[in-house]
């Protein structure tokens, strides 16, 4: 993979960390803290696994947004406690449309160490398209912001326990919940 073209850090507290391993751990957490998912579309829920794709969705300018997301490996250690999840990008698409092809490949690392002295390291790599060299500065800030607003939501939201999403389940049709006005069944 070669040197990265960004690293950022975030010192934290041993609880902090440990709490920011879980939640990025965990896929039902992100919308608590992850401030570009709103909802997320996976065909999983729950902890992470290697392989899984999931979808942060996020309403921009009355359109739906779509980040497209790729979890490459997971590893975890306990000498020292740490969570390292690198994750690839896929795409981005706005109303179903792909968007953002600028950006030929994106792939960031978070590694979480859970220890004194601790804190959240994100290491980002990238590559931009012959075409897109004249527009090289403008690609380079989206690629960082990417991984900086993830860096700042897991050290300001991520440290916060969110309970367990409940699952999304249909009303039953013979329920007391499912009559509407006029249902006066006697």
């Amino acid at each position: 993979m070669g040197t990265p073209q960004g690293v950022w850090r975030r010192s934290m507290d041993r609880n902090q960390s440990i709490q920011v391993g879980k939640n990025i751990l965990n896929l039902d957490t992100w919308p608590s803290w992850n401030s570009s998912a709103q909802r997320i579309l996976s065909s999983s829920t729950g902890i992470l696994s290697e392989g899984q794709r999931f979808d942060l969705h996020r309403i921009e300018r009355q359109r739906l947004v779509e980040e497209l997301w790729l979890v490459k490996s997971i590893r975890k250690g306990k000498n020292p406690d740490f969570v390292e999840i690198e994750f690839e990008w896929l795409g981005q698409q706005r109303e179903g449309k792909t968007i953002g092809n600028s950006l030929q490949t994106l792939q960031l690392t978070v590694t979480v160490l859970c220890e004194d002295e601790g804190g959240v390291e994100i290491a980002a790599w990238w590559q931009i398209p012959w075409w897109g060299r004249p527009l090289r500065a403008r690609i380079n800030a989206q690629a960082k912001s990417f991984a900086t607003q993830w860096l700042d939501d897991l050290s300001s939201k991520g440290t916060t326990h969110f309970d367990d999403s409940e699952s999304f389940s249909f009303v039953d049709e013979k329920s007391e919940h499912s009559k509407t006005v006029g249902d006066d069944e006697e």
